[in-house]
């Protein structure tokens, strides 16, 4: 599972992402000690209710970075890959909130970061801060320092919905600085006619919803309509009905039985989770819905870079460990 994978960034003193090079350079270590599946093998497998061998690549978000340097590289190698999509920043114009998150941080480092969100904050916004998983099952695998994960489960986890976004609306004008969010919406993800192109490239297009929101926070009519328009805005940008979702910030702390019961029903073949071991027999016939997958910081070379300002921790840095 990865995420960001670019060179170095600019203007993101904090930022954390896996380096182009090191992704190179871990495909070379998987090569040399693994097989890669042949797509047409591991969805065969699947479908007949077994396990098989070797190593798929999935990428998470729909970053311009898959287009820019992930695909590129792939079809060099010969391989294929899973892409995960959100799609609801083509039609609001905005950065996803999980984005905004992300580039905050990268921007203003976890300190700075939570003293602007507190100052914004009330207690009738945090809808969720009374759930035990929300708490100790959310970034106990990332280096981060205090400040980086109380703002991220503040407004990740804890936060209402109803609120979210517009505390994110002020805190990205500090960011923005007077400069235009939609511009940044063309930048920073891949756009319907890259997503065409993954997809005819022979990478797999998956959904990861609309909005990019904790499913296990909603109610069953929104988990399907994050679902049912996902799935609808990818059949027309690929021209082929999705067969997979992953499920956004992963554990199963963050979607329920129904959930996988409603990706069954719109005919999702399989779905990811985030939990570290391999696919077994058991998963693909009993779970189907919940595969489980690695970070690829579980491996070599993929920690995580980090920009200039953040410190190097001797620790593995989640390459994943970004959501």
């Amino acid at each position: 599972m990865y995420h960001y994978v670019r060179p170095v960034p600019t203007q993101l003193d904090y930022s954390r992402y896996l380096h182009v090079d090191d992704f190179c350079r871990q495909l070379d270590w998987f090569a040399a000690r693994y097989t890669f599946i042949e797509r047409d093998a591991f969805l065969g497998s699947l479908r007949e209710g077994r396990a098989c061998e070797g190593v798929v690549l999935t990428f998470d978000d729909g970053l311009s970075d898959h287009y820019c340097y992930v695909v590129p590289e792939l079809i060099k190698r010969g391989l294929w890959g899973v892409f995960y999509v959100p799609t609801g920043m083509y039609s609001k114009g905005k950065l996803l909130d999980v984005h905004r998150i992300h580039l905050l941080l990268g921007r203003f480092g976890g300190d700075m970061a939570l003293k602007l969100l507190q100052d914004i904050l009330t207690e009738e916004m945090m809808s969720h801060h009374h759930v035990k998983d929300f708490h100790e099952a959310t970034y106990g695998s990332q280096r981060n320092d205090p400040a980086t994960n109380s703002f991220k489960r503040i407004l990740n986890f804890f936060i209402s919905y109803e609120w979210r976004e517009r505390v994110l609306d002020q805190l990205m004008e500090r960011f923005l600085a007077g400069g235009n969010e939609r511009d940044l919406v063309d930048e920073f993800y891949t756009t319907p006619r890259q997503i065409r192109a993954i997809h005819d490239a022979g990478m797999i297009v998956g959904s990861h919803g609309v909005s990019h929101l904790v499913m296990s926070k909603l109610g069953l009519e929104e988990q399907e309509r994050e679902i049912v328009d996902s799935f609808a805005f990818l059949e027309d940008a690929t021209g082929s009905r999705p067969i997979t979702f992953c499920y956004p910030h992963g554990g199963f702390h963050t979607f329920t039985r129904e959930t996988e019961q409603l990706l069954a029903t719109q005919g999702a073949l399989f779905s990811f989770n985030v939990e570290a071991r391999d696919v077994t027999a058991d998963d693909v016939r009993l779970r189907p819905q919940a595969l489980p997958r690695y970070d690829c910081n579980k491996f070599p070379f993929g920690t995580a870079s980090f920009g200039p300002k953040r410190p190097v921790s001797p620790q593995p840095a989640a390459g994943h460990g970004l959501e």
